[in-house]
């Protein structure tokens, strides 16, 4: 048996608009023994209401909190998937780093086009990459020559984003040839990505022929 004042103020709970299982949660009782004192308890129409709206709040605020967990989860595993990949590799030196550029080369480099040493990319971490992997060959940023390729949708912005790849690749506005602007169906060329849209960028070294050739020897030397 409870005392009569608990069972009353389940009672008061209820007809202020609380749901069955919070008055239980509240009082620390069974939520059966709650549904059997409130059942001759006629709510209106506003408190019914009430209940029902604060019943989805919880559920979504619940929704909310079980979707915020799963994803720490998976950015946790993710986090813990990358210092893996960190300590499989190690230190990195000259070697690894020539290796990695090698492989770069022979995936976006130009191999065929008119003896050029060339490179286009859109993604400004391997690009940034690329550079640094030239120097180990004695390349200089002022050897370098860029090309931009963007989407017609961005034509009145082409300052803006030159100015990116200025920035952060530290080279010169005198260095950027003509822009080249193409046009395209991407969902994504819309002036709202213009913050995230950098183009594409090609890369050409000055006088570059005999490195290149260099290069395309140390890529059949890899495929042999």
């Amino acid at each position: 048996m409870y005392p009569v004042q608990i069972k009353n103020q389940a009672l008061k709970l209820r007809k202020g608009g609380k749901s069955i299982y919070e008055i239980a949660r509240v009082l620390k009782l069974n939520h059966t023994t709650v549904s059997t004192w409130c059942k001759d308890i006629l709510l209106s129409q506003a408190i019914r209401n009430k209940i029902d709206k604060n019943g989805k709040l919880k559920a979504r605020s619940g929704m909310l909190l079980y979707t915020e967990k799963l994803r720490e989860k998976r950015l946790q595993g993710i986090r813990l998937n990358m210092r893996e990949g960190a300590r499989i590799v190690g230190s990195v030196y000259e070697r690894d780093l020539l290796m990695v550029g090698l492989g770069l080369y022979w995936g976006e480099g130009y191999k065929y086009e008119n003896s050029e040493l060339g490179f286009t990319n859109s993604n400004p971490h391997i690009i940034k990459f690329y550079i640094k992997w030239l120097g180990l060959f004695g390349v200089n940023k002022e050897d370098l020559i860029c090309r931009l390729t963007i989407n017609e949708v961005f034509r009145d912005y082409v300052h803006q984003v030159k100015k990116f790849w200025i920035k952060n690749l530290k080279v010169k506005d005198s260095q950027f040839s003509a822009t080249t602007f193409i046009k395209t169906n991407l969902k994504k060329a819309d002036i709202s990505n213009l913050r995230t849209y950098h183009g594409i960028l090609r890369i050409k070294v000055r006088k570059g022929k005999n490195l290149r050739d260099k290069i395309m020897g140390a890529l059949e030397h890899i495929k042999s």
